[in-house]
């Protein structure tokens, strides 16, 4: 049959919508999306260790060892989101091998010890990790999870004379020579923890998984990753995997919390390939075959759990984490580990609080604002609407400028009115269609006069610079020197203040 149409349509000028563009390579997929806009979060280091004064947990104390006198997983929740952070993981069992959950799999957990005991038995609860996913949940947060591979208490090359003739005497079953499997106690423990509940019956969400690969022992285990990956996504399809690198965010090459000037969000090998090295970590490789980007993992004190000895950094020095992390397009994983009551130390959630003012008081000076006159070399298909410099200015994260696809160098300028002080630049790219970007320069404009104030590679999610010295302007010119598709930017901003 032949469609029937109008003879008014065929008076009617044809309309082709204008196309966004193709997204290039590897792009995030939306938990990964999501991830980058958390920015910066808690890492929550507690356990047996933070009684017993070590790291690694190898004196395999029992898990009467685990008594706080005051836990508070409420102030842990409350004082994170206080201080700007978007969420918090937690150790739900770390080398040692001790479990904070009720679990089915091990008698070494701290539901055995008699601070667990006595919970019970005055109508507590006694399972930290549903405890502490109920008050992330109660005061905004996102909530995640650590689940160490390595196994302490099941490794036969670790000796356990503490534990010797008790119910704690398990087998050693870590390791591709050992008798049992310790693959499947692992996938049972990660099971139980991805269909976790909260009280009222429903599904307690994870926004990542931290499979760390770090290990202190010559016991060769080899990990079913592929096991464990699938386990993941199919109960917590939402939740990010850590790994050394991947599948979903890599580690950032070192745990001091700073990465270099250029940062790739992808790289070429999968967690069952021969790891890379830190510096490759930190800088990642472009065009990559998987989106993997980088997470800065860095500590408010020396060590990863609470010691007596120890004090919170300055918030100066969490400052300079941040700007050479998140500043580089690396979210900041930031351990705040609880003392032997149970709580955040009060100097280390000040400290925190003096870093969300330090930031906020940087951070919050913006001079670019939606009605400046922007213009551009280039605007894909004329469409200013959709593809205009202006979209830069918007304050959305889904608009962008664009050129037309045979364009991969241009420039924006943005004019302000009248002269300003600026002392920062932040930069984004539009990377949910792809990390396009390799050099690109800012220049400060006085009555048409330009100096240059930026000179970067790569941009990604976000790039902050911090300029050495405050420059005057009245204008801001974007120029993109080079990119392997065409460049998409969704946001420009100087920080400063108007003169």
């Amino acid at each position: 049959m032949i469609p029937y149409i109008s003879t008014l349509s065929l008076l009617l000028p044809i309309v082709i919508a204008n196309s966004a563009p193709a997204p290039y390579l590897q792009i995030p997929a939306p938990r990964q999306l999501a991830w980058h806009q958390h920015e910066y979060y808690a890492f929550v280091h507690f356990g047996p260790n933070t009684f017993t004064d070590e790291e690694w947990g190898r004196s395999q104390s029992t898990p009467d060892v685990f008594k706080p006198t005051a836990l508070d997983t409420d102030q842990w929740a409350k004082g994170f989101a206080d201080a700007g952070m978007a969420g918090m993981i937690l150790t739900a069992k770390h080398h040692d091998g001790m479990a904070l959950w009720d679990t089915k799999t091990t008698t070494y957990k701290i539901g055995n010890g008699q601070w667990a005991k006595d919970r019970v038995a005055a109508g507590l609860s006694a399972d930290v990790v549903r405890l502490a996913a109920a008050s992330a949940v109660k005061y905004g947060i996102k909530f995640g999870i650590y689940l160490s591979p390595w196994d302490i208490h099941r490794d036969p090359a670790m000796p356990k004379p503490n534990l010797t003739g008790t119910i704690y005497d398990e087998p050693q079953i870590f390791g591709d020579n050992s008798t049992g499997n310790y693959n499947d106690l692992y996938a049972r423990q990660l099971t139980e923890l991805v269909t976790l509940r909260y009280d009222n019956g429903s599904s307690i969400p994870l926004f990542e998984l931290w499979l760390d690969g770090a290990s202190g022992s010559d016991t060769v285990q080899t990990f079913d990753w592929e096991n464990f990956r699938d386990i993941i996504r199919e109960n917590q399809p939402e939740a990010v995997m850590w790994g050394h690198q991947g599948v979903d965010a890599r580690w950032v090459g070192n745990e001091d919390g700073f990465t270099v000037p250029t940062n790739w969000h992808t790289i070429s090998r999968t967690q069952d390939q021969t790891h890379y090295a830190g510096d490759e970590l930190q800088t990642g490789v472009r065009d990559g075959l998987y989106w993997t980007p980088a997470e800065a993992d860095a500590r408010i004190r020396d060590g990863w759990f609470w010691h007596a000895s120890e004090k919170p950094k300055s918030a100066d020095k969490l400052m300079q984490m941040y700007m050479e992390c998140v500043g580089r397009s690396v979210n900041l994983l930031l351990d705040v580990p609880p003392d032997i009551t149970g709580q955040i130390p009060q100097q280390d959630l000040e400290t925190l609080l003096q870093f969300k003012k330090q930031r906020e008081t940087f951070l919050n000076r913006p001079l670019l604002i939606p009605d400046l006159n922007v213009s551009a070399s280039n605007v894909r298909e004329g469409d200013s609407a959709s593809f205009g410099p202006a979209n830069v200015l918007d304050g959305n994260a889904n608009t962008y400028w664009a050129m037309n696809d045979n364009q991969t160098t241009g420039f924006l300028e943005i004019h302000l009115d009248g002269p300003h002080s600026i002392d920062a630049i932040i930069l984004q790219e539009n990377i949910a269609l792809g990390q396009r970007i390799g050099g690109y320069l800012v220049d400060a404009g006085v009555k048409g006069a330009y100096k240059r104030i930026v000179n970067g590679t790569s941009m990604g999610y976000k790039r902050i610079w911090n300029l050495t010295s405050a420059v005057e302007a009245d204008s801001i010119r974007l120029q993109i020197l080079q990119s392997n598709a065409t460049p998409l930017i969704s946001s420009v901003q100087a920080l400063g203040v108007k003169k």
